[in-house]
């Protein structure tokens, strides 16, 4: 059996696991109409259903990431394409061996990242970065959407890869998803004020003009806390905050 193949046993048996156990909390079992196998095979279809969009997307987004390189390098003579193919392959040859696959996924729950254990370097996922970030300035959204959505699933904790993510979301309409986006982006840097900024401009689109304030006042009080506040900045946030509508 090949890697992929016991990688995906293994997938379907977690899934299934999860499913009986989310059927379980879910199950009434007063409700005689209710059968806790067939809301349970549910939500496993629903839960591999969303699995297999994530895995597309993934993909997908690493592709339009290279692409992206590809293209900056036929006009930037310093990016080193040699470097990052070889480094792109070696890691991911990482998943040719079953125990180390097996292995890498363990420690993906332990809390490691994917660029960690599959030995991306800093140059590598910065230039896949700005192959992304080529693709936003470019108005190509959708591709640009799944690029971050690729390099937040392989390094979680930059604060760039989140921001990018948010900002494709919302000029794709997916307003919920930019959201989730920025406020990941300011658990990954605390303090900044942008994340903020960026939700209220979500949550007036979603005319809840309530959160949209909250979000706001709390720009304004991590703008306070930097010593090195604009304060033109300051004096904009603060007649932002005042023309906000509130019911």
């Amino acid at each position: 059996m090949s890697t992929s193949e016991v990688l995906s046993e293994s997938f379907s048996t977690e899934v299934s696991e999860l499913a009986r156990t989310i059927a379980q909390d879910a199950h009434d079992p007063t409700d005689p109409l209710q059968n806790l196998d067939v809301l349970s095979q549910k939500i496993q279809h629903e839960l591999s259903q969303c699995m297999l969009l994530a895995k597309t997307r993934i993909r997908d987004g690493f592709r339009f990431c290279v692409d992206s390189v590809q293209e900056l390098a036929r006009s930037d003579s310093t990016i080193n394409l040699p470097a990052l193919q070889e480094n792109v392959t070696v890691a991911f040859s990482r998943f040719d061996n079953v125990a180390q696959a097996k292995d890498m996924c363990t420690k993906l729950v332990q809390g490691k990242s994917w660029k960690e254990l599959l030995g991306l370097t800093d140059l590598t996922t910065n230039l896949l970065y700005q192959g992304a970030k080529k693709l936003f300035d470019s108005g190509k959204h959708p591709e640009s959407e799944a690029a971050f959505f690729f390099l937040t699933t392989i390094d979680y904790g930059q604060y760039c890869f989140w921001l990018g993510l948010g900002h494709a979301a919302f000029h794709l309409n997916n307003i919920n998803q930019a959201i989730n986006a920025y406020e990941m982006a300011d658990t990954c840097q605390p303090g900044s004020i942008w994340p903020h900024i960026y939700m209220a401009n979500c949550f007036e689109a979603l005319h809840d003009y309530e959160e949209a304030h909250h979000c706001l006042q709390n720009a304004e009080r991590d703008l306070q806390n930097n010593p090195d506040k604009d304060s033109g900045l300051a004096m904009d946030l603060k007649e932002r905050i005042a023309n906000t509508r509130r019911p």
